[in-house]
């Protein structure tokens, strides 16, 4: 990076297990609750694919930036996106475009000013957003925490204890873990193969299997984790 970590504000990077799991409603989520506690918040998504615009009603920036209270400009939010919904160097390639993986880095800097950056990458940890950069390449250069997103469906314990694993072989700190319910979970408590209850079990085996990572669920629409966390003092480390 063209910045030391030094000169950047605390910051958490957003990841997921994969694609469609939840995890910008989380980063927009997390980035409401800080400013709701006083924060000046910086998103930033680094590169975007599947946008028609920037602008476009329910794109990942921009309910990134509205959560944020709209700081800077949505360009600087996101200053990277291209139109096909596949990984963004095949977007960009279908656009006759590259991504400029220099500016995947450079970008992060226009938030130096800010209280606290929630970064979110496209895709999983290790989905490509460049030519030759992996996600977990940028959060190893960011020397942000990771919050780890899936899905809370069937499935999420290997997914999310797979995910923790190669990002702490990679060098890099796990600070929470989230299962997101993208939509309203089917079923009834007292039956152990809905929904509602896997998505319940999985947080509680998590919880046991990560000692000294905080796990907790988004539920669907919820405007709360449970059980809550202090993602200020994450951030900070």
């Amino acid at each position: 990076m063209q910045e030391t970590s030094a000169s950047l504000p605390p910051g958490l990077f957003v990841t997921g297990t994969d694609t469609d799991v939840g995890k910008t409603v989380a980063a927009a989520l997390i980035a409401r609750m800080l400013r709701a506690a006083g924060c000046r918040v910086g998103v930033y998504k680094p590169v975007a694919s599947g946008l028609a615009s920037l602008d476009a009603p329910g794109g990942d920036p921009s309910l990134l930036w509205e959560a944020a209270e709209r700081p800077r400009s949505l360009a600087e939010v996101c200053p990277q996106r291209f139109t096909a919904a596949i990984a963004p160097p095949l977007a960009a390639a279908a656009e006759g475009r590259a991504v400029d993986e220099s500016l995947l880095r450079a970008g992060l800097a226009v938030w130096r000013d800010f209280d606290i950056v929630i970064a979110e990458a496209a895709g999983g940890l290790f989905s490509p957003l460049g030519a030759s950069t992996l996600g977990v390449d940028l959060a190893r250069d960011f020397r942000y925490p990771l919050v780890v997103v899936d899905s809370a469906r069937l499935g999420a314990i290997g997914r999310t204890l797979a995910t923790v694993t190669a990002a702490r072989a990679s060098g890099l700190r796990v600070a929470a873990c989230v299962l997101s319910e993208i939509r309203p979970p089917a079923g009834s408590p007292a039956d152990p193969e809905s929904e509602h209850r896997i998505a319940r079990d999985s947080l509680a085996d998590l919880g046991r299997l990560l000692p000294g990572i905080p796990v907790t669920l988004l539920p669907h629409g919820g405007e709360s984790f449970t059980p809550p966390i202090d993602w200020q003092a994450l951030a900070a480390g």
